[in-house]
């Protein structure tokens, strides 16, 4: 007699289960970082100026910012930290979870000279931060009021040591402050040098003809030279800049003289490779905007073409060539 066939039913029901069970299996094994870069970002970004409104650092951060939320569809929220040259901010970021959600405005000064301006700093630029990438690179000018008398960088010097004692600058970062130390060492101007928090305090002194002059990053020394109340003697670049033709390089005056700066993005320590990955994404898509990319050239900046690996090699670098430049300068550490 031929025996009778299996139940279809029970069959369909085991092959159920075992297809159920490979999809719970592969969801487990899904891991939480994973899971978060599905859906990352689903809430509002914060990216941490560490320094107060206005200067460079901040009108980058907030170009990007502003691109950023079109591509992503989520609000970007500056939040400028300004105090102890950035210090405070970059600590802020360093003790933030690291879930993407909080990013930080990096440069020079924070992730470099700040090692060697001050005899203990709360953070390690190499092993506290996640370096995502750079903007770019750009210098700085100097400035002087109108009708000072001085026209040059050659009468900045005369006129210095003519008035010794009574020449001063104000700085609110690394940048303003060690272009002009290097000045005074290169020419041996004694000028005095004046702390800010913040541009803004600094332009007010200086606009009051407390300070003689400033050395301003090209981005916020843009609105400065076209109100027309300034001079601009000199830049402090190897070459001139191309958006002032007529402005020459310090280092056609004093051979050698030069220092730029850099601006980048990081984030805490121990990122999610995943959404580290969309972070680098979203970085190099801004680095290929036209509409970005006009932005960072309004502002004086030379994009970034280096990879996050080679970025983070440069960091190093530049920890080391800020140490010799403060050093050069005889600055103590704080």
């Amino acid at each position: 007699m031929k025996q009778p066939r299996a139940p279809f039913l029970p069959w369909l029901l085991c092959v159920c289960c075992a297809l159920l069970t490979l999809t719970v299996l592969n969801a487990q094994a899904q891991t939480p970082a994973q899971a978060q870069a599905q859906t990352y970002p689903n809430k509002p970004i914060r990216l941490v100026v560490p320094f107060g409104p206005g200067g460079s650092g901040d009108i980058t951060a907030r170009a990007f910012a502003q691109y950023l939320e079109a591509l992503i569809k989520q609000p970007v929220v500056i939040d400028n930290r300004a105090g102890a040259n950035g210090i405070l901010g970059t600590e802020v970021v360093k003790n933030a979870p690291a879930d993407g959600y909080t990013l930080l405005l990096t440069t020079n000064t924070t992730l470099a000279a700040n090692l060697s301006l001050y005899k203990k700093v709360p953070y390690d630029p190499l092993k506290d931060l996640d370096h995502v990438g750079m903007f770019g690179t750009a210098a700085s000018v100097a400035l002087v009021l109108k009708g000072s008398g001085i026209n040059s960088v050659a009468d900045l010097v005369s006129y210095s040591k003519a008035n010794p004692g009574k020449v001063f600058y104000g700085h609110y970062n690394s940048a303003s402050q060690m272009t002009a130390e290097m000045f005074r060492v290169k020419t041996g101007a004694p000028m005095t040098g004046v702390p800010y928090k913040a541009i803004g305090s600094a332009l007010q002194d200086f606009y009051g003809k407390q300070l003689q002059v400033m050395f301003i990053e090209y981005l916020p020394a843009m609105a400065q030279i076209d109100n027309g109340k300034v001079l601009a003697l000199g830049v402090t670049a190897p070459t001139r800049f191309k958006t002032w033709p007529n402005v020459p390089a310090i280092a056609e005056t004093y051979p050698g003289y030069e220092l730029g700066f850099f601006l980048g993005l990081a984030a805490p320590a121990g990122m999610p490779p995943e959404v580290m990955k969309k972070m680098e994404g979203w970085l190099s898509a801004a680095l290929k905007d036209e509409a970005f990319l006009a932005r960072l050239n309004q502002l004086g900046l030379e994009p970034s073409k280096l990879s996050r690996a080679d970025y983070t090699k440069f960091v190093g670098s530049e920890i080391t060539r800020w140490a010799q430049v403060i050093k050069d300068a005889g600055v103590q550490p704080e």
